[in-house]
Formats: structure tokens, C-alpha cells, sequence
């Protein structure tokens, strides 16, 4: 035996205390959505209908189940159970995943007794692990000199599984753990928690369940909590480019809600929601000529997707709520951050020069601007236009507001396109007004004396 040899590995216990500490429950919960989005996006990246994740949570057990395609055998073989990504793993499209951590950690986080089955066209099995079972696992291996030595066992067992003993009737993933942590438990009794859960997945996965991905937590279906943006009179700042393996989409323009904490920057990475309604320097704000968030600011709304086939070329944090801000693609974006703020801080500013009256002028720009959502905003077709162009509303139209009714309704978005097409308007706002002029044309309508 090398006597000079001083062993390095880690133990079991330390690696599970190390890899779940600086990850929240939710955080851990949102990995395990993550991974059943990575699935939808491997069946089709452009819509998710008809595909569902279903969450069970309470203080007994947690339950994900979805019928997202599931994953082979062989991934759970070579890649799936590693602690850590292999230098050999495939590129996963589209995945937010890193390092190869991230199902395990949110398990050992969650409880000390899971199993996971997948289904897929060509696999089906299950890995049922009891954690302290596991963690006292060992197993004997010969080194370099013939001795035979104990060590500790790494591996997982899989069982196959048929139909009659399945969770699954669709190919998906279904992924149960019981004996929960004390912690856990506590939390997933709370209302509390549920409801701040709930909102989480709501905003940080709303990209997602905007594609269609239907997203149920204890049986109620969350709806999506997205980005809007006005895109009629006024038309937002818009540059995409690829740097190094990395598509970078900037936009940023005008919207309103009333709410001063929805005023930011939101930043996707593969469209999950890393960073949001930011307003510190990490995006510009009160750096290089950029003044610091006011109020007066309350209308700007800047959006970058970062997106990547390869994820560890993207810009984010091992946690996925942050952005390396050190990172030379981040860097790069930065110089189109602050043009685009530029262009429309220098309108906003002129808003506030309105005084009493500014907070009319947004809500009547509220009311007369089509919107766009971040998902449509995402395959936006324009020229890269570098700057933003102002709206069109004048200031005198805060004192006629009360003269006029607006009329909103919803309609069959290939219906509509075909009536643009005959009417020969621009907008959905424009094709109203005719039909709303027609209407009164048809009916002679006369206005009351």
C-alpha cells in the first residue's frame, strides 16, 4: 500500500449537509419543476399543451407527477443519480440544470425516505432510497496493491416496473417522499408557505405556464403571472445578438400596473425567471450616468433572455435566483442595458415634469396602449430598433379623459389576423375602432343632443 497517500474523498453525511444548506425548501421544490420543464421542453420546445406537473404537498409526504416524458434508464444510469455532472453528459436544450445536483439535493433537503419512477417509450423503473440506509451503504474494492478495502457505496438500485405496480399511466416522472424532514414538515403544514409557494411558481416559472404547461399544487391550478409590455403608440428598445453560444434578447419599454415593485429589470435564463423587477446596480441602476429607481421610474420595464444550449454558458448562480454579474456575457449586455435605459428614462422624466397630474397620464396611456406578453415579446419580429420610440398621447389628453369609454374584448387570435387583413388596420386597436365605427356607420346611431 502507498503510504503516501492521504485519502481526500468526502463522506456521505457531509456531502448531504453541504449540498442542501444554502437552498431554501421552495428553491428545492422549484428544482424539481425545473426538471419536469426540461422534459416538456425535450418533447416540444414551442408549446407545452396538454402537459401537467401536479404537486402534493403536505405534512406527511410530498408528491410531483407529470407527464413530461419522463428519462431513460441509461441517463439514470450514467447521469441522472451522479453527484455532479459528468464531463460526458449530453447537452440537455434548453435546460436550466448546471451541475448535476439538483434532484438529489431537493430530496435530501425534503425527507429521508423517495422513491422516483420514470416512464418513458422504452424504460420504465423505479429507485426507491431509504436515506440513512443509504448513507451506512458500503461496499469493497481492491486498490492498486491487491488489499481489499471497505468503502463507501455511491450507488442507487433501480427496479423495473410494470403496469399493474405504476404511478404512472402517461410516460412522466412521478417522485414521492415520505418521512419528512422536521423543518418540512413544519412548513408544509402552513398555509403560509403554500400561499408564498404558490406565488413563487406563479412568477418564477411563469414563462412556462404561459407556453401551456398546466401546474396544479394541492389540486389547484396556478394561473401565470407574466410581463407586459405596451407596443402600439409607443414601441419598446429592442437588440438581440449571439455572443460565444449565447442568444441575448434586450428589450425594454413602458408598462403600468400601479405598483412601483413591479418597476425593473427581469431576467430569463432559458426561460426561467432568475431576476426580478430588479432596481440595483447589478442592472445599471445608479451606475455610468444612470440615475438610481425613483418613482418617477414606476413605468420602466427592461427584459433579457439569456438562452443556451449549453447552461453553464448562461449567466447564472447555482441557486438560479441570481445573475453572476462578473460573467463576460453579462458584462457585454450591460452597454445595451443602459442605452435602452437611456431612451426611456429620458421620456419617463418628462412624465414627471407633469407633477399631479403624471400619475393620470400613465393610467390613460395604460388604457389606450395594446399590450404584448413576455412570451410574445420573446419571438418578437422586428428590426433591431435601438432605441424607444415615444408614445404618440399627448399631454392634453389627461383633461379629456373622462370623455371617453374604452372597450376591450377577446377574440380568436386567427379571426382577428384575417379581419386586419380585410379591414386593413395595423393594430388590434386600430381594428376596433373600425369595427366599432362600422357598427355605428350600420346602425345610424346618432350621438344625444
Amino acid at each position: 500500500m502507498n503510504k503516501n497517500i492521504i485519502q481526500g474523498s468526502p463522506t456521505k453525511t457531509f456531502f448531504i449537509e453541504m449540498i442542501t444548506r444554502d437552498i431554501s425548501i421552495k428553491d428545492a421544490i422549484l428544482d424539481l419543476l425545473d426538471n419536469s420543464i426540461d422534459g416538456a421542453n425535450n418533447l416540444n420546445s414551442d408549446s407545452y399543451a396538454g402537459l401537467y406537473v401536479d404537486l402534493t404537498i403536505n405534512e406527511n409526504e410530498f408528491i410531483v407527477k407529470d407527464n413530461c416524458g419522463g428519462f431513460s434508464l441509461e441517463i439514470a444510469q450514467k447521469y441522472a443519480f451522479r453527484f455532479g455532472r459528468p464531463d460526458d453528459a449530453p447537452v440537455t436544450e434548453g435546460s436550466i440544470g448546471r451541475f448535476g445536483v439538483g434532484m438529489k439535493r431537493a430530496l435530501f433537503k425534503i425527507g429521508n425516505i423517495f422513491e422516483v419512477e420514470s416512464k418513458t417509450t422504452s424504460d420504465h423503473f423505479q429507485v426507491n432510497v431509504k436515506v440513512n440506509e443509504w448513507k451506512k451503504k458500503k461496499t469493497k474494492i481492491k486498490n492498486e496493491d491487491g488489499e481489499e478495502l471497505t468503502v463507501e457505496d455511491w450507488n442507487f438500485n433501480y427496479n423495473d416496473i410494470t403496469p399493474q405496480t405504476s404511478n404512472l399511466t402517461e410516460n412522466g416522472t412521478f417522485i414521492k417522499v415520505t418521512e419528512l424532514n422536521n423543518e418540512v414538515s413544519t412548513f408544509f403544514k402552513e398555509d403560509s408557505f403554500l400561499n408564498d409557494l404558490k406565488d413563487d411558481i406563479e412568477r418564477l416559472l411563469n414563462f412556462s405556464i404561459e407556453k401551456g404547461l398546466e401546474i396544479n399544487l394541492n389540486g389547484v391550478s396556478l394561473s401565470k403571472k407574466g410581463i407586459v409590455l405596451f407596443n402600439d403608440e409607443s414601441k419598446p428598445y429592442y437588440y438581440e445578438y449571439e455572443f460565444e453560444g449565447v442568444s441575448v434578447k434586450i428589450i425594454a419599454g413602458l408598462s403600468y400596473v400601479g405598483e412601483p415593485s413591479k418597476s425593473g429589470w427581469y431576467i430569463y435564463c432559458n426561460d426561467r425567471l432568475v431576476l426580478e423587477a430588479d432596481r440595483s446596480d447589478i442592472t445599471c441602476w445608479g451606475t455610468k450616468g444612470i440615475p438610481k429607481w425613483h418613482v418617477n421610474f414606476v413605468m420602466f420595464r427592461g427584459i433579457i433572455f439569456f438562452d443556451s444550449k449549453e447552461t453553464i454558458k448562461l449567466p447564472l448562480t447555482t441557486t438560479k435566483k441570481g445573475i453572476d454579474a462578473s460573467s463576460e456575457i453579462y458584462l457585454k449586455s450591460k452597454f445595451y442595458m443602459r442605452e435602452a435605459m437611456n431612451s426611456v428614462l429620458t421620456f419617463l422624466k418628462e412624465i414627471s415634469k407633469l407633477g399631479s397630474d403624471a400619475n393620470d397620464y400613465r393610467k390613460v396611456l395604460a388604457e389606450q396602449e395594446d399590450k404584448i406578453s413576455v412570451k410574445d415579446l420573446k419571438s418578437y419580429i422586428t428590426p433591431d430598433i435601438r432605441k424607444f420610440i415615444t408614445p404618440n398621447l399627448m399631454i392634453d389628453a389627461i383633461s379629456e379623459k373622462n370623455d371617453f369609454a374604452r372597450i376591450s374584448f377577446n377574440v380568436d387570435r386567427n379571426i382577428a389576423n384575417k379581419a386586419k387583413s380585410y379591414s386593413e388596420t395595423r393594430t388590434y386597436k386600430e381594428l376596433g375602432k373600425y369595427i366599432f365605427d362600422y357598427y355605428i356607420k350600420m346602425e345610424e346611431i346618432e350621438e344625444d343632443e
